[in-house]
């Protein structure tokens, strides 16, 4: 779903309070691309996404295109993930399947995982929400997210950290947790936008491989420059 012509669609507005705290597009983040395919797609570094932003991708990744992602949804949420996914609530994955289908989410991934083993990914939407105005309201979402999470993945989740930074010259609200599957970890940057869009990016990772990650991340997310 990175359209390198420029087209994109947006997702639909969420609801006041969901759009909040957050936490819709961290599930949907911790969620997608669990699996490895072997769909053959080209590597970028320089990428113009659908949802208005270039950014700069490592070599060792490869973007796949809106087209792409909707052909190959299945195995993306799971419907053909095999038992590893199980513990994925239904409601869940029909929630991620949709939007995949939609073309609400872009998805990158690392090289080099063998098909049907886990593989870190980062993934792509925008919302229309608000990011946490307060510093008394970053700490309730703070501390209404952790119990969030444990409820929908079903085992408990710790956050890491959550709170207010500024990346790219404006507010992000950055979260890192436990990710959907045991054994990972999700990081999560919130960017503010017009129109009281958001734009989500979420990078899921085995959890031995975080330190290398959040080097990784930092470097995209320092890169997008927001058309």
């Amino acid at each position: 779903m990175i359209d390198r012509q420029g087209r994109g669609g947006r997702p639909p507005g969420s609801g006041a309070v969901r759009a909040r705290v957050g936490w819709m597009p961290a599930l949907v983040g911790a969620a997608l691309a669990l699996v490895a395919t072997s769909v053959a797609i080209a590597s970028a570094q320089e990428v113009t996404s659908g949802f208005g932003f270039r950014f700069s991708v490592p070599e060792t990744w490869l973007v796949l295109t809106r087209d792409e992602v909707a052909a190959n949804a299945d195995a993306f949420v799971g419907r053909e993930g095999g038992d590893e996914l199980a513990f994925i609530p239904d409601d869940m994955r029909r929630m991620v399947y949709e939007r995949v289908m939609a073309g609400e989410l872009e998805v990158l991934y690392r090289r080099g995982s063998a098909p049907g083993t886990f593989v870190d990914n980062v993934n792509v939407l925008v919302q229309r929400a608000k990011l946490p105005a307060s510093p008394e309201e970053v700490s309730r979402v703070c501390e209404l997210l952790p119990g969030t999470f444990s409820r929908v993945f079903g085992r408990p989740i710790a956050m890491d950290v959550c709170e207010m930074r500024e990346r790219v010259g404006r507010r992000a609200f950055y979260l890192e947790f436990d990710g959907a599957i045991e054994g990972t970890k999700s990081m999560q940057y919130q960017l503010s936008r017009e129109s009281e869009e958001t734009l989500v990016v979420t990078a899921t990772v085995r959890s031995e491989n975080l330190a290398r990650m959040q080097d990784e991340f930092e470097a995209m997310i320092a890169s997008i420059r927001l058309e």
